[in-house]
């Protein structure tokens, strides 16, 4: 079964549900200045419980604007001619992972989630310098039209 949509006012779909169960951590991770720095969860007492806090992170990022308008990051794309939040806003993005720690302390492995937050706008910013201002000269553009053979 697919996922279900839910209808809004003038039939059009909804935002999908958000989750700031993170919202904590990104804004610590910003008050301390560690974007693009891998981190360490504390250890975690099981698979499912790791695994859920690294989809808690990557859901909290996906819809996070400082700028602290709920729908922000849905309405503004970080390409042009938007170029991200009106407002100024800093958009986050996250890599997490499950990972097997050793702690040094008692030499146990333990379940932790490391993660790495990164800003969106900049991250942007890097693949036009990098692959040029043409969309369809990048590695990957999710708008990219395909052609049919």
């Amino acid at each position: 079964m697919g996922r279900v949509i839910a209808i809004g006012p003038g039939g059009r779909s909804q935002a999908p549900a958000r989750r700031d169960t993170c919202r904590a951590v990104i804004d610590w991770v910003l008050a301390h200045q560690l974007l693009d720095r891998t981190l360490l969860s504390p250890p975690c007492t099981s698979w499912p419980r790791a695994d859920r806090l690294r989809k808690d992170l990557y859901l909290s990022c996906r819809y996070y604007c400082t700028c602290g308008q709920p729908h922000c990051t849905r309405k503004y794309r970080n390409i042009p001619p938007d170029n991200g939040c009106p407002r100024g806003g800093q958009r986050i993005s996250c890599h997490a992972e499950v990972v097997l720690w050793t702690d040094p302390a008692d030499g146990i492995r333990k379940l932790c989630v490391q993660f790495r937050l990164h800003d969106k706008t900049e991250a942007m910013r890097e693949v036009v310098r990098r692959y040029g201002p043409d969309p369809n000269a990048w590695p990957y553009f999710s708008r990219r039209k395909t052609r049919k053979e």
